[in-house]
């Protein structure tokens, strides 16, 4: 016996902010009989498969844009001069803007980790290498200038470019404009 069973919304999954759902037509329910004589039940859409990539389509890109969006931004703030001038205050110590710099980018590229499911992977690498060469041209400012004052490691760490990120940033544009 196959019933017909009707609802107006399936599950699909979470998006970052809410419960995502998409409207279906109908789900049949076969009973299927196990070994010990217990009813089972198994369910065949009625759509095919053109009609749920549509759906998830549907839903999917506008979570891979908020992804591209976030990631842009997160390299546009570890661009050393916004950096700097984000970390940077009169009176600083050389320990603390050490620390500063380097938690900075940590906990942004930490705060952007899930975009990297919206991402492909040589995009995502490009990311974490813009992150890496931030985090060494840093570490190797301080270290090479041990003696020097911190306006001087500022000014001399804002005048960095980043060319992994610039990298990045193509990549990220190349991706959006495949959509």
């Amino acid at each position: 016996e196959i019933k017909k069973v009707y609802s107006n919304v399936a599950f699909i999954g979470y998006s970052p902010f809410t419960l995502v759902e998409a409207p279906i037509k109908s789900v049949y329910v076969t009973p299927v009989y196990d070994s010990v004589g217990s009813i089972k039940h198994s369910f065949d859409r009625m759509k095919n498969d053109s009609e749920l990539k549509s759906v998830s389509l549907k839903l999917i890109v506008p979570l891979k844009i908020q992804a591209y969006e976030r990631l842009l931004l997160y390299i546009e703030r570890i661009q050393f001069p916004v950096l700097v001038k984000r970390v940077f205050h009169p009176g600083i110590s050389r320990n603390d803007f050490q620390f500063s710099l380097l938690q900075n980018v940590q906990d942004e590229f930490e705060h952007n980790l899930a975009q990297r499911l919206y991402v492909s992977e040589s995009t995502w690498q490009l990311i974490v290498m813009a992150k890496e060469e931030v985090l060494q041209n840093v570490n190797a400012v301080f270290n090479d200038n041990p003696d020097a004052d911190i306006a001087m490691i500022a000014q001399k760490i804002a005048s960095f470019e980043n060319p992994m990120g610039e990298k990045a940033v193509v990549n990220i544009k190349n991706e959006f404009n495949s959509l």
